[in-house]
């Protein structure tokens, strides 16, 4: 298994962001490879095991096709993510892809609101296996818009292909991608923590 994730550009926040995720694969899993994947000019982020390139485009269309080249058993993170607890076990299973549920992960207001129906899975933890999957998601974005290509139009584009049922896609608890609702909430049955929004400051402080 590798864990790759992408970051391309001088932001300070996410590069900061990138070592406290980094540092947490290394404790949670000793020796699984950790891969940037990024554009041609952004210098490699400290303490990866390798770097993979493509030449610049929107943000959203260059995670789909870095995707689409990552065969074998991969699990594909944001820089917001910390893996608490080894996750190796995952590919033990069957699927094309696997991605955790948001079930009691969402406010209450957000149940059943246009978002949630449309995109009823988050793209920041994702494991996967199929490259065929990202290849069918980049197909999909690259008949969008230009704004979707930039922003958001990746995880839209992993949702509409699950919905097709082209794909095995396992679902899993919500202990694998999992935002914490608060500072002192009690984590320890949490594997892959996601500080997604506004919760990057509480994943700073780990730094």
């Amino acid at each position: 298994m590798k864990v790759g994730f992408f970051h391309a550009g001088p932001s300070p926040v996410h590069l900061e962001l990138a070592q406290v995720l980094i540092r947490s694969v290394r404790r949670a899993m000793p020796g699984v490879p950790i891969v940037h994947l990024t554009d041609i000019d952004t210098p490699p982020i400290a303490g990866v095991d390798d770097v993979r390139r493509r030449p610049a485009g929107p943000i959203a269309m260059s995670v789909l096709e870095h995707y689409a080249g990552c065969y074998g058993d991969w699990l594909l993170v944001d820089t917001d993510v910390v893996v608490r607890r080894d996750v190796r076990a995952v590919f033990d299973l069957t699927f094309d892809i696997a991605v955790a549920t948001r079930e009691g992960t969402f406010k209450p207001s957000e149940i059943g609101t246009k978002f949630m129906k449309s995109m009823p899975f988050n793209k920041g933890v994702v494991f996967s296996r199929n490259p065929a999957f990202w290849a069918a998601a980049a197909k999909a974005l690259r008949e969008a818009s230009e704004k979707q290509q930039s922003w958001m139009g990746d995880q839209r584009a992993m949702n509409d292909i699950i919905a097709t049922a082209r794909f095995f896609v396992r679902v899993l608890t919500n202990a694998f991608n999992y935002p914490p609702k608060r500072r002192d909430e009690d984590l320890s049955d949490k594997y892959v923590l996601h500080y997604k929004g506004p919760r990057k400051a509480w994943m700073l402080e780990l730094a």
